[in-house]
């Protein structure tokens, strides 16, 4: 079998927080398919998440850790969301709660 960068047999969460039980439809059955760790994603990330990979990259090492300094540093760098516009602190959390699907 030839290495995928992406997943395609990945599940859906049906919610954003999985359940912590064991087998209830949010994760893969155990042995079902082969799910190698590098692999848990849907499709491989587009050139809008590769950009905010290495924005994000760089503001963490300028050692922010608060919200709402992480907006600030993206936009300071031109990072934008996806329709171009500045980050507020909602707009990133939706992202990422997308990206976290």
């Amino acid at each position: 079998m030839a290495q995928q960068d992406y997943n395609p047999q990945l599940k859906n969460w049906q919610r954003i927080i999985p359940s912590s039980e064991p087998d209830q439809g949010y994760i893969e059955a155990p042995g079902d398919f082969a799910n190698p760790v590098w692999q848990t994603r849907p499709s491989a990330p587009g050139p809008f998440e590769l950009a905010l990979v290495d924005a994000l990259e760089v503001v963490f090492a300028d050692g922010v850790t608060e919200l709402d300094a992480l907006v600030e540093g993206l936009n300071a760098r031109q990072c934008h969301d996806r329709q171009g516009h500045p980050w507020t602190q909602e707009s990133f959390l939706q992202e990422m709660a997308i990206l976290g699907q």
